[in-house]
């Protein structure tokens, strides 16, 4: 008896397989995968999502035909791809048959798996692929939405119109997308596909849980969680591209007069790579180097020019080489996520400094291409309720208030 949602958009769905799929022994479904890529070649989409693909586990030194082509597309980064995950995290863990599957491994790509409610207390669906990913593109699966258990099933809408339970990242990786639509659906175009997917892996729920198994957390489905923000707490957007070997600083507003207690800064940075699918170990073709310059007051000496720096993305979080914390592999993964908590006094004009750099095979290129980017900086200060507004009131001619296309229920 209950009045169901309005939709946020209207959806289209594609056939992709018919009955020469099935015997295709080779598991690499060339007319399936060539049919994706025409149909999003046509541009007509921002948004869209994939509930297949080859029922193989990745392999550490191999990319397969289906990550390759899609990556070929997503590198633009106008499109935003959600990906199940795939069905195999009860296989053997050892052998690696539990980890995700392709093409969830695209770094372009938005990898989905399943959590069991949508509640609090969730966990990973025992059915849900499992990470690392390669580096880069380690942290895989990227987020987790509900798809379902035995216990808490899925419902779809059945052939005879009734509903039927039902489990899978194949459920969950629509259902994440969903989120993000809703989020366009509130703002209008004034986040690119880039920043929401930046915003959905920024406001997740992060949990306890091992990382390999639920990623950067479960994504918030409630969207006014994703887009408003509560006292004491401010989120900023810096999305656009960057030219190779450039630099980019992005100001971390705080208000003009000092912040009191402790405040908490999390950032999110997201960016669309090339790829080199015959070399996975130099898989990216850019990285962004990001230096975190907390006070602008303070310096090694009268001749320095800008701020000291110390670390803000935590290689130590997503890497447990020595060899890769080294070379610092961190700066080549497509999405970072960090918070430090600092004390006010601390702060003064912080800022983070973004530089591209550029590859190819591991080595030098001069044939490197603009990529786009987009970072979310939340700045969090629970004894100053009216954070907000004061920041506003600073920036006001420099930042551009997001205001809703349609009304948000708020809940007081």
């Amino acid at each position: 008896g209950a009045v169901l949602p309005r939709p946020f958009a209207k959806v289209e769905h594609y056939r992709v397989f018919d009955e020469a799929t099935a015997d295709d022994d080779s598991c690499e479904y060339f007319d399936s995968i060539k049919r994706i890529i025409s149909i999003l070649e046509s541009g007509r989409y921002e948004f869209a999502n994939l509930s297949c693909g080859p029922d193989l586990p990745i392999e550490e030194d191999n990319i397969h035909t289906w990550t390759a082509m899609l990556e070929q597309y997503l590198k633009r980064g106008s499109l935003l791809m959600t990906i199940a995950a795939g069905n195999g995290g009860e296989r053997n863990h050892e052998l690696g048959y539990s980890r995700i599957q392709s093409p969830a491994d695209c770094v372009n790509g938005m990898a989905i798996g399943s959590a069991d409610c949508d509640g609090p207390g969730w966990k990973r669906s025992s059915h849900s692929s499992i990470g690392p990913g390669r580096s880069p593109g380690v942290v895989k699966p990227d987020l987790l939405s509900f798809g379902g258990c035995p216990k808490t099933p899925f419902y779809v809408i059945g052939m005879n119109g009734h509903a039927e339970p039902r489990l899978g990242t194949s459920y969950a990786s629509p259902n994440a997308l969903r989120s993000a639509i809703g989020v366009r659906a509130y703002l209008g175009p004034a986040l690119s596909p880039l920043a929401i997917k930046a915003l959905l892996i920024h406001r997740s729920d992060q949990s306890d849980n091992s990382r390999d198994e639920t990623g950067w957390g479960k994504i918030a489905e409630d969207i006014a969680t994703l887009i408003t923000c509560q006292d004491g707490t401010a989120h900023i957007v810096y999305q656009g591209e960057m030219p190779p070997g450039s630099f980019q600083r992005a100001l971390i507003p705080v208000p003009e007069e000092q912040l009191q207690g402790k405040v908490e800064i999390s950032a999110t940075l997201c960016f669309a790579s090339e790829t080199d699918p015959q070399d996975p170990i130099h898989y990216t073709r850019s990285g962004l180097e990001i230096r975190f310059r907390p006070h602008d007051g303070k310096k090694g000496d009268k001749k320095q020019q800008n701020a000291n720096t110390r670390s803000f993305f935590n290689a130590k979080s997503l890497y447990a080489g020595e060899q890769e914390l080294r070379s610092d592999a961190h700066k080549w993964e497509t999405c970072l996520h960090a918070s430090q908590t600092l004390l006010g006094k601390s702060l003064h004009n912080p800022a983070f400094d973004i530089h591209y750099n550029a590859r190819e095979a591991g080595g030098k290129t001069h044939s490197a291409q603009n990529i786009p980017y987009a970072l979310i900086v939340t700045v969090r200060a629970p004894r100053v309720k009216d954070l907000y507004d004061r920041i506003y009131r600073r920036y006001r001619t420099v930042l551009e208030v997001l205001n809703p296309v349609i009304q948000i229920q708020i809940r007081t």
